[in-house]
């Protein structure tokens, strides 16, 4: 079986129209994530599926700052334990409103919060989706609007 990645399958759901989003256009409204392949392929707070119980420290927080330069600061945040604990998260990612890479942050659980900072472009507007991958708990699917 070929491999994918989660990342072409969530953004093939958005194209087509069978997942996240009805349409992939660049400044549209931010749409609900939780769709056909949440609870499967990700997990969010409203589809934990088999993760039933783990969202509150694995669904990641997003906090959007406007800035005086008119970038905006980003601000992920997953309430998750980090330092001599089993599991933990391994990275954030920060998705465009297409689901286009963005910037990602990987954390050193020796030493790390889960907790990262990001700036989006001066002039961005629309959707931010925020990707909290944890070891054990796989990937958690979180949005914001910017």
């Amino acid at each position: 079986m070929d491999m994918i990645s989660r990342r072409a399958l969530i953004q093939a759901a958005a194209v087509t129209g069978v997942g996240v989003v009805a349409s992939a256009a660049p400044a549209r409204a931010m749409q609900p994530v939780d769709a056909k392949m949440a609870g499967g392929v990700y997990y969010t707070a409203a589809y934990p599926g088999r993760w039933s119980g783990k969202a509150a420290s694995h669904a990641p927080r997003i906090t959007v700052t406007p800035q005086a330069d008119g970038a905006k600061a980003v601000e992920i945040v997953t309430e998750h334990k980090m330092h001599g604990y089993k599991h933990y998260i391994v990275k954030h990612v920060l998705l465009d409103a297409n689901y286009g890479f963005l910037d990602e942050t990987v954390f050193n659980p020796e030493s790390d919060e889960a907790k990262s900072t990001h700036t989006l472009p001066p002039g961005y507007t629309g959707p931010v989706y925020a990707l909290s991958m944890c070891n054990l708990h796989d990937v958690w699917l979180s949005a914001a609007q910017a």
